[in-house]
């Protein structure tokens, strides 16, 4: 009768102990990949690190830009002689995502010293086409009279059928449908924080993203094709950008993103 009540006060002074820290940890290495990314993409930003010590020990990584700490990751109990890898999605401590730039990684031990792992140049914005690509000339541009009055309310980007289409930010699938007489296969993306939607026109099949699924920049959305009224111009992507309910030319847009991209 008296064995059990020790036994549970036993377990419950073991519960409380707490775990030892190291204090003579030091950050041996650290690293930062890939030196060029994208804000939330699906494989991230990937800082290193291997720490040395007697023990763990807990691990702060610092990212800066712009002179300001935009983010803070913590990583507790950190063994040592160990590589060790952490994922930064391009999000700031608010959740919100960060502006171009670019940002400095530094890798602290508690107690102990900070190494720089490095510095990654972000962007929130990627080229639509995966592949050889071009323009279709004065045609294809924003603005080019149509038949019945209309004007073309985006721009018209060349490639081969099949070629991927990826996502130029993240953000929310608000439509998927096919239009017959015009856009053929198309989907439309909100970007996330943006006023902003955007149009992937004449895909070759409707988009394997419903409405409402979240799309992170740079998944494939789609492919190129000629469906709607492409079938008899060739294949190509017909995209546009629309801030606030209304078209805007995409043409400046896609020539920045192309060159980093």
């Amino acid at each position: 009768m008296i064995a059990k009540p020790v036994l549970v006060a036993l377990g419950v002074l073991f519960l409380i102990v707490p775990t030892a820290v190291a204090d003579d940890a030091v950050v041996q290495k650290a690293s930062v990949s890939p030196d060029l990314g994208f804000t939330d993409s699906v494989d991230g930003v990937r800082i290193g690190f291997r720490i040395s010590g007697s023990g763990p020990a807990d691990v702060t990584i610092r990212i800066v830009g712009g002179g300001n700490e935009v983010r803070t990751i913590d990583v507790p109990g950190v063994q040592p002689a160990t590589d060790e890898s952490v994922k930064w999605d391009g999000l700031t401590n608010g959740g919100r995502l960060v502006a171009d730039g670019t940002y400095r990684v530094v890798v602290a031990v508690a107690g102990g010293n900070e190494k720089e792992a490095g510095s990654v140049e972000l962007h929130g914005h990627f080229f639509p086409v995966r592949g050889p690509h071009g323009s279709r000339g004065p045609v294809g541009e924003f603005g080019a009279p149509r038949n019945g009055g209309r004007v073309h309310k985006g721009f018209d980007v060349t490639a081969g059928c099949g070629t991927p289409l990826a996502a130029v930010v993240t953000g929310t699938v608000v439509k998927r449908a096919y239009d017959a007489r015009l856009d053929g296969n198309y989907v439309v993306i909100r970007g996330l924080g943006e006023r902003r939607k955007y149009w992937y026109a004449h895909m070759v099949h409707p988009s394997t993203f419903q409405r409402g699924d979240e799309v992170h920049v740079g998944q494939t959305v789609g492919y190129v094709g000629k469906t709607g009224n492409a079938r008899t111009v060739g294949c190509h992507l017909h995209f546009e950008i629309h801030v606030g309910g209304r078209p805007v030319d995409p043409k400046p847009y896609l020539r920045a993103w192309d060159r980093y991209s």
